[in-house]
């Protein structure tokens, strides 16, 4: 009788000890995520303090659970580019009048450079946003007005991209004015003696510097800097009528454009945070477990906000403080009970400004590619509803789908087969690494200053990482068949963001794993789609006749849609499908 009760207060004392651990683990979950999206941090912009301050908590982090740096130690550094400057090079001549730089013209951030000379003929605005653009402008520079309207980067990109297609040698847009900038990230940088520094200023990205000569340059901030197939410039209204009042008078039958575009990018340095723990039996195969750490710092419309007026921080808390507070988990967990293979953990920097750090790192590995056995990505885990966890990638190797099918875990997993996303999972997918995408869905404040700590499901933070470490468990096994397997379809080729003509306003699950139609979770103010009425919990399971079973097939679709075309969305709303007509 004695020995049964000893047995009953040790279950009961086991039993306490478990739940005060798992107590425990979650308040350290939940101090990783508050110091990450803290006000301290201001939104984990690349190149700024709340990045370094970001990946030096990360390295502390690693540090303390003792696990190991590669030979550069825990810093794998490398430059982006976060703006460009406009050089004092830049020349420009319409007709027989020459333009003054910052005064009448200016380059467009995104422009090709070179020296250039042709026919210069107006077009309206409508055209060019639609890509009709007639066989007349074929050859010959074209001149848009635009007025007040300040395009994105990727408009500007998109309307190169089509002109370019059409042999449209150049693209002038005639604006009301040059200072009639969009409110941007707030510069994290001055220039004294042309060295960049950090400040505070905010809502503005203009910024003019003087060398040593008296030249003037412009630097301009951007979410990196991208390169468009033509050259683009911005001229002011009333410098451009003078011109046309000018040739008018001197009966040019043809008004010439002859130009020099100089636009040097900056770069500064930030840093991905590496580590790992050696195997216990296999220690030259590897897993890396990763998520990126950076997000938009105070928004602003040359990044990906949602809310690009709002110029407040935005903290990222879901993206992606939760995926880097479940892997600072899995350190812990692993610290203390290894795995039989080598665990690389991997925290990127610059995600949110293409898969940045991901990609600088599958092209600088520290291990040998053909030793990796796999990779494990956790972007937006802190709002799990419903005990759902979708899981991407399962595809991409053999084992995956037998494994997560067998394992036992009160989440609903489901499944996802493409190994393509937008996140960093991807880098390594296209390097032919089997990859698994862990994320609890997009949601409305996805890319808002309103993600924020005390939104997040810190209970659900818990469940993927007691899952991810029964699933790391099994894919290390060395029965597990983990060769590669490609899986996204070849359609999707062309099918990219910066290609589409058209935008529904819709937050799509990109997740997404039943197969029978895109999730709508969630709807942008005054889109196409709030217009129509659509909501969020909304499923499209056809866009005009063509089936749409994901986002894939979403994507490709809205390829082949125009501006101003009306089509037919059916969509599922409470188990009932509803034909809306849409105009795009």
């Amino acid at each position: 009788m004695q020995n049964k009760y000893r047995y009953i207060f040790f279950i009961i004392t086991l039993i306490f000890s478990q739940v005060t651990l798992f107590a425990q683990t979650k308040e350290t979950i939940r101090k990783h995520v508050e110091y990450l999206a803290s006000d301290a941090l201001e939104g984990r912009l690349p190149c700024t303090t709340g990045d370094s301050l970001a990946a030096n908590y990360i390295k502390k982090h690693l540090e303390s659970k003792k696990v190991n740096p590669f030979e550069s130690g825990f810093y794998q550094y490398f430059g982006i580019d976060i703006g460009v400057k406009i050089t004092p090079t830049n020349r420009l001549t319409i007709g027989n009048t020459s333009l003054n730089l910052f005064e009448d013209f200016e380059p467009v951030n995104v422009t090709a450079e070179g020296n250039y000379q042709s026919e210069l003929i107006n077009i309206p605005f409508d055209s060019l946003i639609s890509g009709s653009l007639s066989l007349e402008s074929q050859h010959k520079w074209i001149a848009v007005e635009i007025g007040n309207y300040n395009p994105s980067v990727r408009e500007y990109m998109r309307w190169a991209t089509n002109a370019s297609k059409e042999n449209i040698k150049g693209i002038v847009f005639i604006v009301n004015s040059l200072g009639n900038e969009r409110k941007s990230n707030p510069i994290y940088y001055s220039s004294q003696n042309n060295q960049l520094i950090r400040t505070q200023y905010k809502g503005s990205n203009k910024l003019f510097v003087k060398n040593d000569k008296g030249d003037i340059s412009k630097i301009t901030f951007c979410r990196g800097v991208f390169r468009v197939p033509i050259p683009l410039l911005m001229i002011t209204k009333k410098s451009y009528e003078v011109i046309i009042a000018s040739s008018r008078l001197s009966e040019q039958s043809k008004i010439t454009i002859n130009t020099t575009i100089e636009v040097n990018p900056i770069t500064c340095k930030t840093q991905n945070v590496l580590g790992y723990i050696k195997g216990t039996e296999r220690p030259d195969q590897y897993i890396i477990i990763g998520a990126h750490f950076d997000h938009l710092g105070y928004g602003g419309y040359e990044t990906s906000s949602r809310e690009p007026n709002r110029i407040e921080i935005h903290y990222g808390a879901d993206d992606n403080a939760s995926g880097t507070a479940a892997v600072l988990g899995l350190v812990t967990r692993l610290s203390n009970n290894p795995l039989p293979v080598s665990v690389v953990f991997a925290l990127f920097a610059s995600e949110e400004m293409g898969l940045l750090g991901s990609q600088h790192l599958v092209q600088n590995l520290p291990v040998e590619k053909k030793k990796i056995k796999a990779m494990l990505n956790y972007d937006m885990v802190g709002r799990m509803d419903e005990n759902v966890l979708s899981v991407g990638g399962v595809g991409t190797a053999d084992a995956f789908n037998t494994i997560i099918d067998t394992l036992k875990t009160p989440l609903q997993i489901r499944k996802s087969q493409y190994g393509t996303g937008p996140s960093d999972h991807a880098s390594f997918n296209s390097e032919g690494i089997p990859v698994l995408y862990f994320s609890t869905g997009v949601h409305i404040d996805y890319h808002t200053p309103d993600d924020i700590a005390s939104n997040i499901n810190y209970p659900g933070i818990m469940s993927v990482i007691d899952y991810s470490e029964l699933l790391l468990r099994a894919i290390s096994m060395p029965q597990s068949d983990l060769a590669y397997r490609q899986t996204e379809p070849q359609k999707l080729t062309h099918a990219t963001r910066n290609s589409l003509k058209v935008s529904l306003g819709i937050i799509p699950d990109v997740t997404g794993s039943d197969n029978t139609g895109l999730n709508i979770m969630g709807v942008t103010a005054g889109g196409v789609a709030d217009r129509a009425e659509l909501k969020k919990g909304d499923k499209i399971v056809n866009i005009d006749g063509t089936k749409i079973h994901n986002i894939y097939d979403y994507m490709e679709k809205l390829q082949h849609i125009a501006p101003n075309q009306i089509s037919n969305i059916t969509i599922e709303r409470d188990k009932k499908q509803k034909v809306i007509l849409i105009k795009f």
